[in-house]
């Protein structure tokens, strides 16, 4: 059985597990849902053996070795909630023990061979839950450098030599040591995209629905004619930590078309980034660059759009699935191949195209981004007194 990051039916058990821990642990992560299936399917949950989270699962397929990755001590807060679990009564046998990145896990098993391929024996190293992996494969292991992960949602990454005081903006140890992640970002980015064009009917092909979408948007204008869409469709984490925020579309008039609610949707992905790199910036702990990651990074429109929006140059690595180049870093740690996560991330990381922003965009851009800004503060209390009416629902996203 798995159930998605995405699913947000344990919302009380974060709130409780959140007064244990004495900080704000969101319905997303691990502990909380482990809690929602021993409270309300109590026969799956006597049936665990194990809970894992993704990586740490296809490694025990491939090995048989049980782990959780653990790159800094700090993270345990986050994985399997610390002392929270002892306290709720859930068995320690239930969490796979911890361990470092970059070490060899075990050798690929028999069966595991026949089905990837691979030789049995073959190591498996330890690495990183994604976002870490990114930092590492986007080359963002300078301060000033930030990763923007997108894919399905969507996270502004910065590399900084410390924490930022405002604990709005999640800040966590670096894959590298010494340095630290500041991240906030868009929990239904990719998702909002997919919503859209199914939402506009775009015909059925084999082009993704982000593809159908950014296609529509080119036929509209910068700025989608005075148009925003505002892109909570699931909550939102940080920086704005408000689970019950839903989404919008502002401004809309006869005189818009299907371009220009596709252009508004793209857009929305700039303006909610935006709402961490200016935070950050105005903390001061500006970013001076930013690396794209993941699929969405191969299309120029969307590239283009957030250099603009954002005011800040936007790379795109020759390996955009950044997760891969920093795993890689670690395998070559493990076996030796490179002295350090940072050297090797250094070595492997290489820019393929770079995109500056548009001075002549700037101003509209501003003035779009101030009015984003102030309907999200609108939003919110309009959001919860939507979400709190008995015919309030959110999907659980879940899978099997």
């Amino acid at each position: 059985r798995a159930i998605s990051w995405m699913d947000r039916r344990s919302r009380d058990q974060a709130d409780r597990i959140s007064a244990l821990l004495g900080f704000p642990l969101d319905p997303s992560f691990y502990l909380p849902k482990v809690l929602w299936l021993r409270e309300n399917s109590p026969g799956d949950f006597e049936r665990t053996v194990r809970f894992f989270s993704c990586p740490e699962w296809a490694a025990f397929r491939l090995c048989g070795e049980a782990c959780t990755y653990l790159a800094d001590p700090y993270y345990e807060r986050y994985t399997w909630g610390g002392n929270a679990a002892s306290a709720l009564g859930l068995d320690a046998s239930l969490f796979p023990p911890y361990t470092a990145p970059g070490r060899i896990l075990g050798g690929l098993l028999p069966a595991a061979s026949r089905e990837t391929g691979l030789p049995a024996g073959t190591p498996v190293v330890t690495a990183f839950p994604d976002f870490l992996a990114s930092l590492l494969g986007s080359g963002a292991v300078e301060p000033g450098i930030a990763c923007d992960r997108a894919g399905t949602s969507e996270a502004f990454n910065l590399c900084a030599p410390a924490p930022c005081a405002d604990w709005s903006f999640l800040s966590l140890p670096h894959a590298v040591p010494g340095l630290w992640n500041i991240s906030g970002g868009l929990s239904t980015s990719g998702k909002a995209l997919e919503w859209y064009a199914r939402a506009a009917g775009f015909p059925e092909n084999d082009k993704s629905g982000a593809r159908k979408v950014f296609g529509a948007a080119e036929e509209s204008v910068p700025g989608a004619r005075n148009l925003l869409f505002l892109p909570f469709l699931a909550g939102e984490r940080a920086p704005l930590w408000r689970r019950d925020l839903r989404g919008a579309f502002l401004g809309l008039s006869m005189d818009h078309g299907p371009e220009d609610l596709a252009r508004a949707v793209a857009e929305s992905i700039g303006f909610g980034l935006r709402l961490t790199s200016q935070g950050l910036a105005e903390r001061g702990q500006a970013a001076r660059l930013v690396r794209v990651s993941g699929r969405p990074a191969r299309n120029t429109f969307l590239s283009r759009l957030k250099a603009d929006i954002l005011a800040l140059p936007v790379e795109v690595p020759e390996v955009p699935d950044c997760e891969l180049t920093g795993n890689a870093a670690a395998c070559a740690v493990a076996l030796g191949d490179g002295s350090s996560l940072a050297e090797s991330a250094a070595r492997l990381v290489r820019v393929e195209s770079r995109f500056e922003p548009d001075p002549g965009m700037r101003n509209e851009y501003d003035r779009l981004f101030g009015i984003f800004s102030d309907a999200v503060e609108s939003l919110i209390p309009l959001s919860e007194r939507l979400t709190s009416g008995s015919g309030a629902g959110g999907g659980s996203h879940q899978g099997r």
